[in-house]
C-alpha cells in the first residue's frame, strides 16, 4: 500500500494540470480557433455555425469542466476528462491528420486517466461518482502501478507523437521554430534536419518506456518546455501551450514517485508476506 504525502503530492500535480489543460483547451475554443473547422464539419456542422455559436460553446464547457476539475473534482467529471481527451485525439486522425497527431495528445489523456486511477473509480453509488474525490488515505500497489502506466505511457505516447511530425510528416510550422534560430528551410531541407529531431523525440520516448529514470525525465521536462515555448514565440496562440501541460507535469509526476513506484512494483512481484506461524505449517 502507498500512503499520504506522496499521494497528496501526486493528487494535486494531476489534478491542476488536468484544470489546466482543459482551461487552455476552453481557450482555444473561445479564440475561435480555425484548426477546429474540420472537427465539426465530420458531424455535418457548418463552419459558420461552428465559428459563431458551437466554439463558444464547446470552449465554455470546457472552461467550466476545468473549474469544476479545480474546486469540485467529482469522479464523473474526472472520467468525463478522460474520455473527451480521448476522443479530441481521435478526430484528429478521424479527419485525416494523421495518428501522429493522436499520439503526441498522450498527455490530454494519460494524465486525466492518471488521477482516475488514484482516486478509484464511484462504483454502483451515484454518491460515489458525483461527490469530490479527495486525496486517497492509501492506494493499493496494484492501483499506483497503473496510475504510474497511464502517466508513463502518456508522456512516452506525446513524445513518440511529436516526433513523428519532423520524423514523417514534415509539418510546414516546424520551419519557422527552426527560423526563430536563424536556420533557413534551405539548410533544414539539406541536413535533414526534421527528421533528425523527430528520430530524437521518437527515440526519447521509447526510452521512457524502457526505464524512466530521473535524469532522464529531468532532461524531457526542460526539452518539452523549451520546444512548445517556441509555439507563442513563433506567432502561435499561447493556448497551444497552456493545453499542453501535460507534456510539463507528467515528467515531474514520474519524478516524484519514481521510487515508490519500484517499491510497489518488487512487493508485487515479490507477492504478499507469509505469517511465520503459516510458514511453519506450510512445512510440515
Amino acid at each position: 500500500m502507498v500512503q499520504a504525502p506522496l499521494l497528496t503530492k501526486l493528487y494535486w500535480l494531476l489534478r491542476i494540470g488536468v484544470a489546466i489543460e482543459f482551461l487552455g483547451h476552453g481557450w482555444a475554443g473561445l479564440s475561435r480557433s480555425r484548426a477546429w473547422l474540420p472537427y465539426y464539419d465530420l458531424f455535418g456542422i457548418s463552419p459558420d455555425v461552428a465559428i459563431n455559436y458551437l466554439m463558444y460553446v464547446t470552449g465554455t464547457v470546457d472552461i467550466i469542466v476545468g473549474l469544476l476539475i479545480l474546486f469540485w473534482p467529482a469522479r464523473i467529471i474526472i472520467l468525463h476528462t478522460t474520455v473527451w481527451g480521448v476522443f479530441t485525439a481521435l478526430l484528429r486522425p478521424t479527419v485525416g491528420e494523421g495518428w501522429w497527431e493522436f499520439l503526441e495528445r498522450g498527455g490530454n489523456y494519460g494524465m486525466p486517466l492518471a488521477l482516475l486511477i488514484l482516486v478509484g473509480l464511484g462504483g454502483w453509488s451515484i454518491r460515489g461518482w458525483l461527490t469530490p474525490a479527495k486525496v486517497p488515505a492509501t492506494v493499493s500497489d496494484r492501483a499506483y502501478v497503473a496510475a504510474h502506466w497511464a502517466m508513463r505511457g502518456g508522456l512516452a505516447l506525446l513524445l513518440i507523437g511529436h516526433g513523428g511530425f519532423g520524423a514523417f510528416e514534415n509539418k510546414p510550422y516546424w520551419y519557422n521554430f527552426f527560423a526563430f534560430f536563424g536556420v533557413t528551410k534551405a539548410t533544414v531541407d539539406s541536413a535533414n534536419l526534421m527528421v533528425l529531431f523527430g528520430a530524437f523525440e521518437i527515440i526519447l520516448g521509447l526510452a521512457i518506456l524502457a526505464k524512466p529514470w530521473r535524469g532522464l525525465l529531468v532532461f524531457v521536462l526542460l526539452w518539452k518546455l523549451g520546444t512548445e515555448l517556441l509555439r507563442p514565440l513563433v506567432g502561435q496562440d499561447w493556448f497551444q501551450f497552456v493545453e499542453r501541460d501535460g507534456d510539463y507535469v507528467l515528467p515531474v509526476a514520474l519524478f516524484i514517485i519514481a521510487a515508490a513506484y519500484t517499491a510497489a512494483l518488487h512487493r508485487l512481484r515479490k507477492g504478499p508476506a507469509v505469517p511465520s506461524a503459516e510458514r511453519a505449517t506450510a512445512t510440515i
